[in-house]
């Protein structure tokens, strides 16, 4: 488990490629939430 904290540029850039439709997909997910929300709000007022 001795793994260096600091990545090459190629590690990187791979590890952010392989991780970015996750990433964006809790992104939109949040984002969709607090729409939901916000409406809820504005409906109750």
């Amino acid at each position: 488990m001795e793994q260096p904290l600091a990545l090459t540029q190629d590690e990187a850039r791979e590890c952010v490629r392989r991780h970015r439709g996750r990433v964006l997909g809790v992104a939109f997910t949040l984002l969709g939430l607090a729409a939901v929300f916000y409406g809820l709000a504005l409906v109750r007022m």
